[in-house]
């Protein structure tokens, strides 16, 4: 098995329109606001609105993501429930 491959990470967004992202390992959660993405080299949340998953491909660790991109933001892992409980409860309140 060849390390290279195993941190490979691109990231190529086209006119915030289409996201494609290679050297993910799952989706831990998805809608049409938010994209809670595990990459090779950490968390990646993007943000925007009407996104949607045009193809998914875990076996080749690939995703290409539609719709208006707003934001992307790589999240470390201890963080992340705080950062999200933070976030969600900010926007009920």
């Amino acid at each position: 098995m060849n390390n290279k491959l195993d941190t490979n990470h691109d990231v190529q967004l086209t006119s915030r329109k289409k996201l494609n992202i290679t050297g993910i390992n799952k989706i831990d959660s998805l809608n049409d606001e938010e994209f809670l993405i595990d990459t090779k080299l950490g968390l990646l949340l993007v943000t925007g609105t009407n996104l949607a998953m045009q193809q998914l491909d875990i076996d080749k660790g690939q995703i290409w993501i539609e719709g208006n991109i707003n934001s992307l933001e790589y999240i470390d892992k201890e963080n992340k429930k705080k950062e999200k409980q933070s976030f969600f409860g900010k926007i009920f309140k």
